[in-house]
């Protein structure tokens, strides 16, 4: 069996993951130096081997996703009768820890929201839409790649423990909705935060914190999001916006502190 290729295990695959791969055979094995296998916490793509060792291997890379810091390890493995096998040789494994994606969550599934969701279509990043909506919640408006949740968002952005690798884009058809959206991610380490609309939405919504949160609307938020541009057609805010969140946030070296702009 030809070794599978990183491209071929890693692109699509949940994530956080461990790649683990075949580094060095000594003797006999089931498998050829550089086959790999993409294991995740309740799945796995490709082969080392199989049976016990195999099995093994699917526990230590398990471990590795418990740790709040896996490092990369390397580990060998005798192939003999207390693993199940007969191979009589010794393997290598090379463990190599993947953290999950950068997530963008949009919030809406209008015009720019499709847009945007294009634009972002076949980068590292995973998509998420959000829109209660069913007619515009339609899975052929967006990349396959996109995951579209037809729901109310403001319970599950409540309840979601998001953080430096996420980012929101507000941008539904309904200014309370909005505004209500805006008030609970306020209140999240998030990433990036972005609400479409004029200077003036900003400056209406704004007045309507309470003073002490304003201080956080003010590290925070990006309204108008994306750059600016002298244009109000769909696809070109759809670039603008993926525009930014890539040089402020997806393509950072490294997490900002909670609140702080670039």
């Amino acid at each position: 069996m030809e070794p599978l290729a990183l491209s071929e295990l890693a692109g699509d695959l949940p994530r956080p993951g461990v790649l683990c791969t075949l580094a060095k055979v000594v003797g006999s094995a089931p498998q050829a130096p550089g086959a790999k296998m993409w294991v995740w916490a309740d799945g796995f793509a490709g082969t080392v081997g199989g049976g016990r060792f195999e099995a093994e291997v699917l526990a230590q890379a398990r471990l590795l996703l418990s740790e709040s810091r896996p490092e990369a390890l390397l580990r060998e493995y005798t192939l003999c009768r207390e693993m199940g096998q007969c191979c009589g040789g010794k393997a290598t494994i090379f463990y190599e820890p993947c953290g999950r994606r950068k997530a963008v969550h949009i919030f809406g599934a209008g015009h720019v929201a499709r847009a945007l969701a294009a634009t972002l279509d076949g980068l590292d990043l995973e998509v998420i839409v959000y829109d209660p909506r069913p007619e515009w919640a339609d899975p052929s408006a967006f990349p396959a790649k996109a995951k579209l949740l037809c729901t109310d968002p403001k319970a599950l952005v409540f309840a979601a423990g998001y953080g430096p690798l996420d980012a929101a884009c507000v941008m539904t058809n309904d200014h309370e909705l909005d505004f209500a959206l805006v008030d609970l991610l306020l209140d999240k380490p998030i990433g990036y935060l972005g609400l479409i609309g004029s200077m003036h939405k900003a400056r209406v919504f704004r007045s309507r914190l309470p003073p002490p949160r304003r201080a956080l609307w003010d590290a925070a938020m990006r309204c108008p999001i994306g750059r600016k541009i002298p244009s109000k057609n769909p696809k070109a805010i759809g670039i603008a916006v993926a525009a930014e969140l890539l040089e402020k946030w997806a393509y950072q070296r490294a997490p900002k502190a909670p609140g702080v702009k670039a």
